[in-house]
């Protein structure tokens, strides 16, 4: 039997979608880790993260958020209002470093 989605309809990370980041930054910086495509950039704090996926722009030259998402230690995508306070400023804090 197949469960009804809890993903939520909106997410305060919509915000993100479309905004240039900084990949270069994320790969030398040892608290984000990238995927060897360069097509996810995560975050974690504890029992939760982060996660943007990345695409490239080829008329501006630059990497641009397409999507993002928050996500347990489980791996199961979570909606904002899981995300404990401390946790979700401090990773929102760190991850807008690279963001232009």
């Amino acid at each position: 039997m197949k469960r009804a989605s809890r993903e939520p309809q909106w997410s305060f990370l919509r915000r993100y979608v479309g905004l240039r980041i900084n990949l270069f930054r994320a790969m030398h910086d040892k608290e984000f880790h990238v995927s060897g495509d360069q097509r996810l950039v995560a975050l974690r704090n504890g029992d939760h993260a982060i996660v943007a996926r990345t695409e490239f722009d080829p008329a501006f030259c630059y990497f641009y958020v397409a999507d993002c998402h928050w996500y347990r230690s489980d791996l199961e995508r979570i909606g904002d209002e899981e995300v404990p306070d401390a946790a979700r400023l401090e990773l929102l804090h760190r991850f807008r470093t690279l963001l232009a």
